[in-house]
């Protein structure tokens, strides 16, 4: 996400006060497995090529900041299921978002 400023905003180069030409940014980088990727687009696919482990991970990842504690083995349950219907919705975030807070993970609480 280099290429992507603090505010969001795409730049191919890093703005260092004081130091004459910007450096172009360098987006490449290396997944933990190993994997390669020079640029955003191919960071991307890399990512949606494993849709499903993505998706469970997001989950995990949202689930965590909104309960503001790591899950655990007893709530797999939920996880899973908001996963399914994530799944079942073409993995659009408002839905994930819609699963979460309407789950009883997070309504129980």
């Amino acid at each position: 996400f280099d290429n992507y400023n603090a505010i969001g905003e795409w730049r191919t180069h890093e703005k260092v006060e004081g130091t004459g030409d910007d450096p172009p940014v360098d987006p490449s980088g290396v997944l933990p497995d190993g994997r390669k990727f020079a640029n955003t687009e191919e960071f991307r696919q890399l990512l949606m090529a494993d849709m499903s482990a993505f998706n469970v991970a997001f989950i995990e990842k949202l689930a965590t900041y909104g309960m503001r504690r790591t899950m655990s083995f007893e709530d797999r349950d939920e996880l899973k299921e908001i996963a399914r219907i994530s799944r079942e919705k073409d993995y659009r975030v408002k839905d994930i978002l819609e699963a979460f807070v309407l789950s009883d993970l997070f309504q129980k609480r």
